[in-house]
């Protein structure tokens, strides 16, 4: 039995895999692409090869076969049965654990206690622990059922408002312009057919959302209102989850994680105040640490490490080295 523990961290757009030793010392990183929803078409077999290559990618870097480690901690995007069978007997650990990557996020901001956290990015979701160990889960319903205010979510209502000011249905908006430009067609039917024909993937689409803080910043309405709905949204959804878990009234720490976070001061900011209406108290905090290292901390729980200073500091310091690869 190997004495080095295995995080992975499996999203929508990449998958990555930090091996540590039991005091938090990073060893090897691997990447690999997407474990995206195992229901879509070759989900399963996408899933399995991009955790079987980003492990064995950082165990060609930590110097060591990719055999069986004392612990494994798996946050996986759509962590469900499915995701589990895909991915069974690919990682070997005395003690292993696969949730969905909101668990490790959390540990992200919180480092393995009690709050709540949003992660927002091509789709959204929040999730929160209390002291007493009860966890809750707030949205993550999906592109087609839900996601408000996450990238994609906002790409669509961005498309929206630029399609109706086209058809003199809406307010002038600058938002048709820079839609176009970004995904490199001459006109929005140009881009309508690149969504209908599949030819843009979701991600593709997603990543449209950054031309909304770009046209708000040069005072555009509709993007600033479309910004302000996405932060009230995820904001909504933060306070909903401390009401389930009873923080509400207290000191509650709600953590921001995802793209959609950091692109945009005008979504924080509404975020913060919609959080505040629901829990008048609360702390807001960023990720301390990568999600990967978020996976390794709860790695090294379950191998009955202690989270002291010098691991933390350990954990801060692969943190930084996982974000320079």
């Amino acid at each position: 039995m190997s004495d080095c523990v295995l995080g992975i961290d499996g999203g929508q757009t990449a998958t990555t895999a930090a091996i540590c030793d039991l005091t938090g010392g990073l060893l090897g990183v691997g990447r690999a692409g997407p474990a995206n929803h195992v229901w879509e078409p070759g989900g399963v077999e996408r899933a399995r090869q991009a955790v079987r290559a980003c492990l064995s990618a950082a165990a060609q870097e930590a110097g060591i076969r990719p055999g069986r480690f004392r612990a494994a901690f798996l946050g996986m995007t759509g962590g469900d049965d499915r995701t589990r069978r895909a991915i069974a007997r690919v990682v070997r650990a005395e003690h292993y654990r696969m949730e969905n990557d909101k668990v490790n996020a959390l540990a992200c901001v919180t480092a393995g206690g009690p709050g709540v956290v949003v992660i927002a990015g091509t789709g959204t979701i929040s999730y929160g622990e209390n002291a007493r160990g009860r966890s809750a889960t707030v949205s993550g319903w999906g592109f087609l059922l839900g996601d408000e205010g996450a990238g994609f979510w906002i790409a669509r209502q961005a498309i929206n408002a630029a399609t109706r000011a086209y058809d003199g249905r809406g307010e002038p908006t600058v938002l048709g312009r820079k839609l176009t430009a970004a995904a490199g067609v001459k006109d929005l039917w140009k881009l309508h057919g690149l969504i209908y024909s599949e030819r843009m993937s979701r991600a593709e689409m997603a990543a449209l959302a950054a031309v909304a803080p770009e046209a708000a910043a040069e005072g555009d309405v509709a993007a600033q209102r479309i910004l302000r709905e996405a932060g009230r949204e995820l904001g909504l959804a933060a306070g909903t989850v401390a009401r389930q878990l009873g923080m509400q009234r207290g000191a509650v720490t709600v953590g921001m994680v995802g793209g959609v976070f950091r692109g945009s001061e005008r979504v924080r900011r509404a975020f913060r105040r919609e959080v505040r209406r629901h829990a008048p108290r609360a702390r807001f905090a960023e990720p301390r640490f990568a999600p990967v290292i978020g996976s390794v901390l709860l790695a090294l729980k379950l191998a009955g490490a202690k989270i002291g200073p010098a691991v933390s500091e350990n954990l801060r310091e692969a943190s930084e080295r996982v974000g320079a690869k």
